[in-house]
């Protein structure tokens, strides 16, 4: 869970390791909703030049998740673990 503004937000973290590389990925409801149709897969804004209103939000939360997840996950107990944390 982190802190954004005045919220708790809960992020979930998948792991998988290949070719000798730990790969970490976040997931937010908030990243998803501006894709996969509902925006015409545009993430950064509707239209080039504009841009959606709570990106600061949204990259705030992936940073902050970006930088807890080497506190916060376990990567060298079992370097072959793929799955959700």
């Amino acid at each position: 869970q982190l802190r954004v503004g005045d919220k708790i937000e809960t992020v979930r973290y998948f792991h998988c390791y290949k070719r000798g590389v730990d790969r970490v990925f976040v997931d937010h409801p908030m990243f998803l909703e501006k894709v996969w149709g509902k925006t015409g897969s545009k993430i950064y804004g509707p239209t080039a030049g504009l841009d959606y209103k709570d990106n600061q939000l949204r990259f705030s939360l992936f940073c902050q998740a970006a930088l807890e997840a080497p506190l916060v996950l376990n990567l060298n107990s079992n370097k072959y673990f793929s799955g959700p944390y």
